[in-house]
């Protein structure tokens, strides 16, 4: 990353959302077409009911990034970031890594030992950027824990979930123990997403 990079992200503020970022938070969310957009209720449950486990940045007061994460219920120590989004122009500094370090480093995530999320097969730049996250802090490798999302026979999958542990300062799980939590993530995502289309 150049010098130049470098001071542009030292720029950006990094916060909780508050559910007054809801409307920005759309705006950003349709610049973007490879993401989903989401209603004015979406938004507003992202910057309000998961404030605490998400994280907005802003660059002159204009919100230029935003991580969507949450705990799914019946795993408290699985955090699970459904959106990671950048404005166009801000893509190459590596804001998206900067928040989810930022956000794992806060006291409403302190408890999570894991980070799970789900990528398109094809989407090289999420897989990128959660991968080099990994590395950062030194986690299993990634790509050992990529499974099918709703698998079925003779059915290929365009979405995998993806694991990343442990988190830095938190204590390691068994493999098989952490196999679960994964399935049982999985199960739950689905069921989220047949409930949201």
């Amino acid at each position: 990353m150049s010098t130049r990079n470098d001071l542009l992200l030292d720029k950006i503020e990094l916060r909780t959302p508050l559910t007054t970022d809801g409307d920005a938070l759309k705006g950003l969310l349709a610049t973007t077409p490879v993401l989903d957009g989401n209603s004015v209720q979406c938004t507003l449950l992202q910057c309000g009911h998961f404030a605490k486990t998400s994280v907005a940045a802003f660059l002159h007061g204009r919100l230029v990034g935003f991580v969507s994460a949450y705990y799914p219920p019946n795993e408290p120590r699985t955090l699970f970031v459904w959106q990671v989004v950048v404005t166009q122009k801000l893509r190459d500094l590596g804001l998206g890594k900067k928040m989810l370090h930022w956000l794992i480093a806060q006291p409403a995530c302190e408890q999570a030992i894991r980070l799970v999320t789900a990528i398109g097969i094809k989407n090289s730049i999420s897989w990128s950027m959660f991968d080099g996250f990994a590395r950062d802090i030194g986690a299993l490798p990634i790509k050992s824990f990529v499974t099918p999302l709703t698998p079925k026979h003779n059915y290929e999958p365009d979405e995998y979930l993806l694991r990343i542990s442990p988190l830095p300062n938190r204590p390691e799980q068994s493999a098989s123990d952490s196999l679960e939590d994964l399935k049982a993530t999985g199960s739950h995502i689905s069921a989220m997403r047949r409930w949201l289309d």
